[in-house]
């Protein structure tokens, strides 16, 4: 009986990986965005290589296919990252919950507008998405007094194996622990 449980479940589970079909055809990342908006956030985390923490968040990749791949990142509150590139990575943020933004005046006035929750009950920019940040643009995050949730949705180029963002970093770190991840890349 356990057995066949145990095969029942993993059939339900593979019916559930199954119910969502990646197409074949996406070439960008503003289509991998759309089509993982459209398809209602789909879960496929990877086995190897889903978590990785900083100094002021969690990563947790969502979903991974081929070249394309989603992260969930929660960051501290009241933090920020400085100005940093990820090599060869082209990614667009997409917001979550809490408050955050790509600079300290945009995340002033992201906290002067009212925050009423949609009818779904969802906060009021839940999916909103930020301009693609392409290979070597510097930017930042700040987050606000709650801290943020946001997805980073990425096309990593052919021939290197996705990871995270944290790991994909050029710039200054965002603290010990970080630097310490990047220094173990270099050397080992």
């Amino acid at each position: 009986m356990a057995m066949q449980t145990l095969q029942l479940n993993l059939l339900l589970h593979e019916v559930i990986i199954m119910a969502f079909v990646f197409p074949n055809n996406t070439n960008t990342v503003e289509e991998f965005a759309e089509w993982y908006k459209q398809n209602e956030y789909p879960l496929r985390p990877p086995f190897a290589d889903g978590v990785y923490v900083t100094d002021i968040s969690y990563s947790y990749v969502l979903f991974r296919q081929g070249q394309f791949q989603v992260e969930l990142y929660l960051v501290k509150p009241n933090s920020n990252t400085p100005a940093h590139s990820h090599p060869e990575v082209e990614n667009i943020i997409m917001f979550s919950s809490g408050s955050a933004a790509t600079s300290q005046q945009k995340l002033d006035q992201f906290l002067s507008f009212p925050h009423v929750a949609q009818a779904d009950g969802t906060h009021p920019f839940f999916g909103y998405m930020d301009h693609k940040v392409t290979d070597g643009d510097s930017h930042a995050l700040y987050a606000g007094p709650k801290g943020a949730a946001i997805l980073s949705i990425e096309k990593w180029p052919e021939g290197m194996t996705p990871t995270s963002l944290i790991l994909n970093w050029q710039g200054e770190s965002v603290g010990t622990a970080h630097t310490e991840q990047l220094q173990s890349l270099t050397s080992g």
